[in-house]
This record gives C-alpha cells, sequence and structure tokens, in this order.
C-alpha cells in the first residue's frame, strides 16, 4: 500500500508553514534521503507541468514555477540540462530534470543548508528509515544566510 505524506515548506521557524505537495510515497518506511529525492522529483514534475501548460497556453506564468524549490535550479544548472525543448516558433520547453538538483539537494542537507522535521522531530541522518503513517508530515525548513555574516 502506498503512503501520501504532506509535504510542507517554511523560510523561518515559528513563520506559517506552506503546503507544497501531497506526494504519494512507493513504500510506508523509506530513508531520509529517499524522502528528499520524491520532494525534488516532485518539483521537477510540478515545473515541468506548469511549463508545459505554459507553452500549450493553458496559463500563464507570472510566477516562477520553481517558486518554493527546496533548491532552486539555476542558469549553470539548466545550462547542464542540456539544450531546451524547441516547442514551435520562438518559444521553447525549459524542462528540468532532476538528478542534478537532488545531488544539490542531499550537498544542502549535510551543510545545513536546510533542516528536515518529519511528525515533528528533525531529521539528521540521511540514512535514518522513517516510517510514514496516515497522519504524517514532513516540513523542509529552508535557512536564509544573513548578509555580512
Amino acid at each position: 500500500m502506498n503512503a501520501v505524506l504532506e509535504v510542507y515548506d517554511e523560510r523561518k521557524p515559528g513563520a506559517a508553514r506552506e503546503l507544497r505537495h501531497r506526494i504519494e510515497l512507493p513504500t510506508e518506511r523509506m530513508t531520509a534521503r529517499d524522502l528528499i529525492r520524491c520532494r525534488i522529483e516532485a518539483d521537477v514534475a510540478m515545473h515541468n507541468a506548469l511549463e508545459r501548460s505554459r507553452l500549450d497556453g493553458k496559463i500563464t506564468a507570472e510566477r516562477g514555477a520553481s517558486d518554493g524549490w527546496l533548491v532552486t535550479p539555476n542558469p549553470i544548472e539548466r545550462t547542464l540540462n542540456g539544450p531546451r525543448e524547441v516547442y514551435g516558433p520562438g518559444s521553447y520547453l525549459d524542462l528540468i530534470e532532476s538528478e542534478r538538483l537532488i545531488a544539490v539537494a542531499l550537498k544542502a542537507f549535510a551543510r545545513n543548508g536546510f533542516f528536515m522535521i518529519f511528525d515533528g522531530r528533525q531529521i539528521v541522518d540521511l540514512d535514518e528509515v522513517l516510517s510514514v503513517e496516515h497522519t504524517s508530515t514532513v516540513t523542509f525548513l529552508r535557512l536564509v544566510p544573513l548578509v555580512g555574516g
């Protein structure tokens, strides 16, 4: 049976949490590393779906599809993803692949670039096995570095 996990983002401790995803997980037990992978893959899938809808004329993208990502693809990562897929005259499909972003997220976790709070407790080990219950939630708390310090 697959488990569904609510994924929240929080920008600073005590601030309002924002529901980012409801992810259907392939199993009820997984490592923190696998959970981060699922989160990034969900972000990438959301971005790619929004990008396709934007180019199909179904939506207008005022806000970037990558707003709220755990790690944001920068221009270098977009270049590493290869050429954009041409989608008609003067337009292109700016699709993202997840593998490089997963590597960036795992490194960021190791450097305390963000914290993961699973069912009310901080996860510090990527290899820790998490048991997802029907009431489980995970919050990704992203830290914003101070200017000049």
